[in-house]
């Protein structure tokens, strides 16, 4: 099964965030995160129903899942994501050190 991915506005800040902070810091370093998570959209398109359910979850109506995953220096990364039929909605992307999304945060888009 194919899942078509879909940024949410909120996600492309998130990416937009961690990307400017990378970029501050080692282009290099966000030109490997860059590329890392590339393989994590990949992913997702193939394989999204396969993650497990977030902590996020324990406080609304949606399924919500994550898939983590880690740059080559061993930074932990988190996408948080929904599944709608043959859409895959990512939510949010958490950096290192960045708490769970409160519940008030998570918003998914309409369904169409």
């Amino acid at each position: 099964m194919t899942f078509n991915v879909v940024l949410t506005r909120r996600a492309e800040i998130d990416i937009d965030g961690i990307m400017s902070w990378l970029c501050e810091r080692s282009p290099q370093g966000a030109e490997a995160w860059f590329r890392v998570w590339t393989e994590v959209l990949g992913k997702l398109r193939e394989h999204a129903s396969a993650y497990g359910l977030a902590p996020e979850n324990a406080y609304h109506e949606h399924e919500i899942r994550h898939v983590v995953f880690k740059t080559r220096r061993g930074r932990w990364y988190r996408a948080l994501f929904a599944i709608r039929s043959w859409d895959v909605f990512v939510l949010h992307v958490r950096g290192p050190g960045q708490d769970v999304v409160g519940p008030n945060e998570l918003e998914l888009p309409d369904a169409t």
